[in-house]
């Protein structure tokens, strides 16, 4: 079984959130195990804020990690909690260097149904798939990103 688990949080498919926690909980089973997240805030990366004020932006960045926190302490059992972080940057290239620093054996991320799209631009998953030294968990949702 796996002793730790990192898994990327995506707060505009929250609902994903607690079915990779309850699959990172099958994969560490009974042994004593840790699960962390990450949370990669892109805003500032594609200069989607430019036009708030800087007193907004923190608020709104307040806003955003007591949101992720809360989401963490909801879904994954107190004996289990690792780490939550959030960060910002590139989502693929930020959960990859989040990976190793912290070495976790195991990443979960969330998926959505290849659309036509996903075949020209690639998805977060895909890139993670691809580059992690890990192994890595797909947790599909029915609908389409």
């Amino acid at each position: 079984m796996y002793n730790t688990v990192l898994i990327p949080m995506d707060l505009e498919h929250e609902d994903m959130f607690p079915k990779a926690v309850a699959l990172a909980q099958q994969l560490i089973g009974d042994e004593k195990g840790e699960i962390h997240a990450v949370y990669v805030d892109q805003n500032l990366v594609h200069h989607g804020n430019f036009s708030l004020s800087e007193d907004a932006v923190k608020q709104a960045l307040g806003d955003m990690k007591q949101q992720v926190k809360k989401l963490f302490k909801k879904y994954v059992p107190e004996h289990l909690r690792g780490k939550c972080r959030v960060k910002s940057g590139v989502v693929y290239d930020t959960v990859l260097e989040e990976a190793d620093k912290m070495k976790p054996e195991v990443i979960i991320v969330a998926a959505g149904r290849p659309g036509f799209s996903s075949y020209l631009l690639g998805s977060n998953a895909e890139k993670i798939v691809r580059h992690a030294n890990c192994s890595v968990f797909v947790v599909r949702d029915e609908k389409k990103w």
